[in-house]
């Protein structure tokens, strides 16, 4: 589900797939205009550019797709030297902080164990451990019957019970050739204190990897700054981030942590302003690691808290950066497609980045996804929404409830079925701020309308009329 990070130029600026990779070549090349959203992906022979298209011409890149897996892919450094490879979507990944299994009695060979049998052909992506922490890539070793062993505090090596549905298996051969497709990675704008880093794919292909905030040497982001104005600013790996369900570093909870993958600190920390609606995005130095954290209980109290052996590096704040350090950024209107506008982020005048599509009928930024017959749509960009309160005692007034912003002023819900699959769009009215009711079901008895309690942290709003989806811009999927 893309609710807010909608299209293929977001999820690169977002971080995704952005690692420590070494450009490739002889340097730079000659500097190219990239003012129109078709010049920062091409497809090649094996990698593809998944697309959604319109009547009107519009021609959005949502995803890399490598033909040869059938998958989406994304560009992401691998050991042992942080060469790029787009990886598919569908590998099984071990990651640094999980508690690692053991197929012997003696704790030595470390296996992969699954809570399903995994399909045959399954790569394996294990993280290394840091500094460095590149992926390695395996095939799918033997399954393996019998018991599978943990490492308890004290260092012993102890059978896990039987369970039947899990799976058990040892680590294959390590992934070479053409398994997928490498890339390398080069620069082909640097203008106004921002370059643009793309990824030229053996097979031919062509997109952009990232941004670069040139005065700090750092991958950046178009987000709002704390000035308010639109600005690159850190993201990705090379940054820490504000840590969420509020912890801090002092025993008042005031000032917050952030969270690292490595206590190889990074340069920088961000805060987002989920608390703070009138400001933007803070940016700080890395400050010293703390092992003492500190959060809020239920009734208020600031306690010790703990991420375990296995958690992130914390660190504290250092000194926070101006904003005006980090370049700006403009408002661009890229191109119209009947109703459909594709806004952008001037960063120079040799660089316009595409940030996403807006419905000028709508009045609100939309994003491509199924509706409930499986027609792909322009829905308007909005929270994760939850059904299923009221607003009164007779359950007939429903509300929308989201827990992920805060701040949202828009004039839309979108909400999914279970499975995240297909989507609504409905017409959002005003704050709910009194008691919430919902439909109580127990077995043998009729259900009943009655008032249930809210986390703090949810914001609940009233719920207006359905936006019929022939009302929303109809797109197609297509590959290039």
């Amino acid at each position: 589900m893309r609710r807010v990070c909608a299209g293929l130029v977001m999820v690169m600026l977002g971080g995704a797939g952005c690692g420590d990779s070494t450009e490739g070549g002889a340097g730079p090349k000659e500097e190219s205009d990239f003012t129109s959203p078709g010049s920062f992906f091409k497809g090649g022979s094996r990698i593809k550019v998944q697309r959604t298209t319109t009547t009107e011409g519009l021609r959005w890149a949502e995803a890399t797709y490598d033909a040869a897996r059938l998958r989406p892919c994304t560009w992401q450094p691998v050991a042992p030297d942080g060469d790029l490879y787009c990886l598919s979507d569908n590998l099984h990944r071990v990651t640094r902080n999980e508690t690692p299994f053991y197929l012997d009695a003696s704790c030595t060979e470390e296996g992969v164990i699954s809570a399903n049998p995994l399909p045959a052909g399954t790569i394996l992506s294990k993280e290394a451990p840091h500094p460095g922490g590149l992926q390695q890539l395996f095939h799918l070793g033997a399954r393996v019957t019998g018991s599978v062993y943990l490492r308890d505090t004290s260092g012993g090596c102890h059978a896990l019970p039987d369970t039947p549905s899990r799976a058990a298996y040892r680590f294959g051969d390590e992934v070479t050739g053409n398994t997928f497709v490498k890339g390398v990675l080069r620069q082909h704008v640097s203008q106004d204190g921002v370059a643009a880093h793309f990824v030229e794919g053996e097979d031919g292909s062509f997109s952009l990897h990232h941004l670069e905030a040139t005065e700090h040497g750092v991958t950046c982001a178009v987000q709002q700054a704390q000035d308010a104005s639109q600005r690159c600013l850190p993201s990705g790996q090379d940054v820490a981030i504000a840590a969420l369900g509020g912890l801090s570093s002092d025993a008042s909870c005031s000032e917050p942590v952030f969270m690292a993958a490595s206590c190889n600190a990074p340069r920088f920390a961000v805060e987002h302003p989920a608390r703070r609606c009138e400001t933007g995005v803070s940016v700080f130095s890395t400050g010293p690691v703390t092992t003492e954290p500190y959060a809020r209980s239920e009734n208020g109290t600031c306690m010790e808290s703990s991420l375990g052996p296995n958690g992130p590096c914390l660190h504290r704040a250092g000194q926070e950066i101006p904003s005006t350090r980090w370049p700006e950024a403009s408002h661009v209107d890229m191109q119209t497609h009947g109703r459909l506008v594709v806004r952008g982020a001037r960063m120079s005048d040799s660089l316009h980045v595409p940030m996403g599509l807006f419905d000028t009928r709508l009045d609100a930024a939309c994003h491509f996804e199924m509706d409930t017959n499986g027609q792909l749509r322009c829905f308007p960009t909005t929270p994760a929404f939850n059904l299923g309160l009221y607003a009164d005692a007779s359950c007939t007034q429903a509300l929308a409830q989201t827990y992920a912003e805060h701040c949202y002023t828009g004039l839309y819900a979108v909400v999914t079925n279970t499975e995240g699959t297909t989507h609504r769009a409905y017409h959002l009215g005003a704050r709910h701020q009194g008691p919430t009711y919902a439909r109580i079901m127990l077995t043998g008895q009729p259900t009943r309308c009655a008032e249930v309690g809210t986390p703090a942290t949810s914001t609940r709003w009233l719920l207006g009329d359905e936006v019929p989806a022939s009302e929303l811009v109809p797109g197609r999927a297509t590959l290039d």
